[in-house]
């Protein structure tokens, strides 16, 4: 039972890394977009 609960943990865990880090690159491109588009 609790290697059960360690295995989904550990999924959790990595899909929330993966969700963040989509969502890092998503912000980070449009923060990026945007201020290319105030430079020029």
């Amino acid at each position: 039972m609790k290697n059960e609960n360690l295995k989904l943990f550990l999924l959790t865990l990595l899909y929330l890394s993966i969700l963040f880090a989509l969502f890092w690159i998503y912000a980070g491109g449009v923060v990026e977009n945007n201020f290319i588009y105030n430079e020029f």
